[in-house]
């Protein structure tokens, strides 16, 4: 059995460029970077920044990068796809892997006027993003912190996947540390 999905969430780090295929179809390409974060030792902590191609096709394309924009944070879904050539100078046959988008979701816009000189997204810049839900409570009850947690967790998985019910964090390490964990 084959199995190819590939679930990012990352910053867009320079504007989207479409381009018109000579079937009259859209395709877009963008990239975004990811960045995690793990513990080395006792005290230190190491980031690493991770940079996607993502290739996006026809009504999707057509739909959905117009609203993209550099600084935006967007939740892409899809799938792993090596392109193959031979280098022209060389002989020699190069490949790359990027990513074919089936699903992209615009999770926060990019703040206008803001320079950046690498992608947001640890956990102080994203916190903004998890506390502008507004929490329903239960038969008037005040929610407590650990409970307002719990419902913020469940609104944000349900819009990013689209599930009302949680997932169980098993077996997660509690020194390596990403850019989702923050989300959940």
């Amino acid at each position: 059995m084959n199995y190819n999905k590939v679930i990012l969430v990352g910053r867009v780090v320079k504007e989207p460029q479409t381009l018109m295929l000579p079937s009259g179809s859209q395709v877009s390409n963008l990239v975004i970077a990811y960045n995690r974060r793990y513990k080395v030792g006792e005290q230190e902590w190491k980031e690493e920044t991770h940079f996607f191609e993502v290739k996006v096709y026809g009504k999707l394309a057509e739909n959905v990068i117009p609203q993209i924009e550099k600084g935006d944070l967007i939740l892409v879904e899809g799938r792993l796809h090596q392109d193959r050539w031979e280098d022209k100078e060389t002989g020699k046959t190069r490949s790359k892997v990027r990513i074919v988008a089936l699903t992209l979701k615009v999770l926060a816009k990019s703040q206008k006027g803001q320079v950046r000189e690498k992608p947001i997204t640890s956990a102080e810049n994203l916190e903004d993003f998890t506390e502008s839900f507004e929490v329903p409570t239960l038969e008037g009850e005040k929610a407590t912190e650990e409970k307002k947690k719990e419902d913020e967790f469940d609104e944000l998985e349900s819009l990013i996947f689209g599930e009302e019910e949680k997932r169980e964090n098993k077996n997660k390490k509690e020194d390596d540390f990403d850019d989702f964990d923050i989300l959940l």
